[in-house]
């Protein structure tokens, strides 16, 4: 069974150098795979009978070639699934930066000119580099299974030094997020990646013994106070709304504001989201959010007026 396989992943190799370079010599490729030519001669002919249009021409310039517009998904795989294959290794870039070598060879043996038509880039404008490192990084904690040490800041705004199994990248909401067991909490923790400071992937390695990962949305923390805000854009800032509010809740009105219905938790991050809006955005309900916002940018305005 393992020559079978071994003898098969072969004959791939070869399909691939000759779709990639055209005309190759015996020679050539038993150096490129380290075989013989005499085996080279019977992989073409196991080629042949399976039947890719292979063929061989002697004298000066001749080699092994294959037929004229020959590509390997006429016979494995329609036009649509080849773009649809291409794409998904493309998004893959956003995280993975080693797929570029795959992505060239089966634009290669697709026989796409052109597989850079898109680009998937998660990263912040500004921190390209670091957030690769980054994703490079837990990718490798991930499929190693390595243990990772990272100093984190909470909500709270306070940071602590954690070290934890890591399990799953997860992009949700416009946000990274790493799924992971904590082991200082000794559970399961779900942590933004924006929000880790420092990380170090330590020699550590760790075995997957848990009978089951808790979905993403069981972990996510409860809402403190949950209240029911009604809020009132300006048309300057509709395309905040549009993004950043489910279209449901999203009521337009005669004059071109929009009258948002959402739940909110009752925090100081709700009051520092909605001061971004600025004069663009009134609180119409409930007062007790009013009056926070309104005592906090009244605060603002003192420690800024001197």
């Amino acid at each position: 069974m393992g020559g079978c396989r071994l003898k098969n992943d072969r004959l791939f190799q070869i399909l691939y150098i000759l779709l990639e370079k055209g005309t190759v010599t015996a020679p050539e490729i038993a150096r490129m795979l380290d075989v013989s030519v005499r085996t080279v001669y019977r992989d073409v002919e196991a080629l042949s009978i399976a039947g890719v249009p292979v063929y061989t021409a002697v004298g000066k310039g001749g080699g092994i070639s294959l037929m004229s517009g020959y590509s390997l998904n006429k016979a494995l795989l329609s036009d649509e699934e080849q773009n649809q294959i291409l794409f998904a290794i493309q998004s893959l870039r956003a995280t993975d930066r080693t797929v570029d070598a795959l992505l060239a060879k089966l634009g290669g043996i697709f026989q796409k000119q052109s597989v850079n038509w898109i680009e998937v880039d998660f990263s912040r404008w500004g921190w390209g580099e670091t957030d690769h490192q980054r994703f490079d990084t837990i990718r490798t904690a991930i499929l190693e299974k390595h243990i990772l040490e990272l100093l984190y800041c909470g909500a709270s705004g306070q940071t602590t030094r954690r070290r934890i199994k890591p399990f799953k990248l997860i992009f949700k909401d416009k946000n990274w997020y790493l799924q992971a067991y904590c082991l200082k909490a000794d559970d399961f923790r779900v942590f933004k990646i924006g929000r880790i400071v420092e990380l170090m992937l330590c020699p550590e390695t760790f075995d997957d013994s848990f009978e089951e990962i808790p979905p993403l949305e069981t972990q996510s923390p409860p809402e403190t106070f949950p209240i029911t805000a009604i809020l009132r854009f300006t048309p300057a800032v509709a395309f905040r709304v549009f993004d950043e509010f489910n279209r449901r809740s999203i009521d337009p009105q005669a004059d071109g504001s929009l009258v948002v219905t959402t739940p909110f938790p009752l925090d100081s991050w709700v009051i520092g989201y909605l001061l971004t809006f600025g004069t663009e955005v009134t609180v119409l309900e409930p007062q007790t959010l009013r009056m926070q916002l309104a005592a906090l940018s009244g605060k603002i305005y003192e420690h800024h007026k001197t």
